[in-house]
C-alpha cells in the first residue's frame, strides 16, 4: 500500500512542471458551478494583479482580457485543459472566456 502511495506522488509531482504557477483560488471543484448562476471573485497571489481571460481553455490561447484581482466573475462551466490545468468558462464585464481557477477563489455572496 505504502508504495502504491508513494508511486502516486511521484508521478504527480513529476505531471507538473518544475516552475508550475499555482495560485489560491477554487481549483477543479464544480461544487460552484452546480447551482443555478454562480459568482466567484478573482484571487492572483498579488493584491494588485490582473487575471488574463483567454479565448480558450490554455495559455496557448488569445489573450482577450485582463480581470483586476477582486472583480466579480460568472462561472459556467469548466474543463481540463492540454496544459494540465482546470479551467473555467466566465462571464465578466460583458465579456467571455476561459481563466485558469487556481485564480479564482469561493463564492463572495
Amino acid at each position: 500500500m505504502f508504495k502504491t502511495i508513494m508511486t502516486s506522488v511521484l508521478i504527480l509531482t513529476a505531471a507538473l512542471p518544475a516552475n508550475a504557477e499555482v495560485g489560491p483560488g477554487l481549483g477543479n471543484t464544480d461544487s460552484v458551478a452546480s447551482r443555478s448562476q454562480s459568482y466567484a471573485q478573482v484571487c492572483t497571489n498579488d493584491g494588485t494583479g490582473r487575471l488574463s481571460m483567454r479565448n480558450g481553455p490554455g495559455r496557448n490561447f488569445r489573450k482577450v482580457k485582463e480581470i483586476p484581482n477582486g472583480d466579480v466573475v460568472v462561472l459556467t462551466g469548466g474543463k481540463y485543459s492540454q496544459d494540465g490545468y482546470w479551467w473555467w468558462n466566465v462571464s465578466h464585464s460583458r465579456g467571455r472566456g476561459w481563466v485558469r481557477a487556481d485564480y479564482v477563489c469561493g463564492d463572495p455572496q
